[in-house]
């Protein structure tokens, strides 16, 4: 079962909870507290009206609690249909995270590239600053042999 259809299914479900029984939201706010959930008031209405698409409410924050309210959810009354579908959900998760990780690790080899490559450029910088202060010492050098000459020939 797609996750989507996951949705779809547990929404009309728990509309039919609240029609059969005759809930009320804010009596459904009350059962959603006394089982440590919070769920805006606006969302809950949401849920439970008849225009409301089942795939813009996130399952594990807006379904599941409510499910897990009116439904016994995660007791063992749960589908084989549902678990299938909340297995499939942890596989498309680890799937991400493997993705996330392998995506990291190329980040990581490229930055180590580029840290490599900047590296030597920064050696090479300053193994030509190292010649060009070199080169300039000699002419140093040689313009005061100049000047020195120039200046002992002119005091004869």
């Amino acid at each position: 079962m797609e996750v989507s259809t996951l949705k779809k299914d547990t929404v009309e479900r728990l509309r039919k909870v609240k029609k059969d029984q005759e809930f009320t939201i804010a009596y459904i706010l009350e059962l959603l507290e006394k089982k440590g959930y919070y769920l805006s008031e606006a969302t809950v209405k949401r849920v439970f009206s008849e225009n409301a698409d089942a795939d813009s409410f996130k399952y594990r924050d807006t379904i599941a609690p409510l499910a897990d309210v009116l439904l016994d959810f995660y007791e063992d009354q749960s589908s084989t249909s549902e678990l299938d579908a909340l297995k499939a959900m942890i596989r498309d998760k680890n799937m991400t995270i493997a993705i996330l990780v392998a995506k990291n690790e190329e980040i990581r080899a490229d930055f180590d590239k580029r840290i490599t490559h900047l590296t030597k450029q920064i050696e090479r910088l300053e193994k030509n600053l190292d010649f060009r202060e070199k080169v300039v010492e000699r002419k140093d050098a040689v313009i005061e042999k100049l000047i020195n000459k120039y200046i002992g020939d002119d005091n004869l």
